[in-house]
């Protein structure tokens, strides 16, 4: 018992009140609440809560639109360099081809989603 921080012995009251306190706080720490819902408390936060908007669902079509003007871009580019094949530089030949890629990429995957396929 000599070795125990509470022992009278060693301690004078302002601290043998501060050791017994401290010891009351670890147990009141130490004790873990049992939690207690009342019945009906989910109906209770449920009933609070705000009506719920219903989602519209409508469908927009800003990609089918942008793809559209898209192709109608690139057909008319495409057109404006036609008439000056000969005598084109490499970068423009491959800018050509790179512009006809892309038309046709556009009009492949526009074909194929208006049928449901992908």
């Amino acid at each position: 018992m000599h070795d125990d921080p509470l022992s009278q012995q060693h301690l004078n009251p302002m601290e043998l009140e501060t050791a017994r306190l401290d010891q009351r706080v670890v147990h009141a720490l130490e004790i873990a609440p049992e939690p207690q819902v009342p019945a009906g408390f989910a109906a209770l936060v449920a009933s609070r809560l705000p009506a719920r908007r219903s989602v519209s669902l409508t469908r927009t079509r800003y990609g089918y639109y942008a793809m559209l003007v898209s192709m109608v871009i690139l057909l008319t580019t495409l057109l404006l360099l036609a008439p000056h094949t000969t005598e084109r530089s490499m970068f423009e030949l491959t800018l050509q081809w790179l512009l006809c890629a892309q038309f046709i990429g556009l009009a492949v995957w526009l074909s194929v989603s208006r049928r449901g396929v992908s």
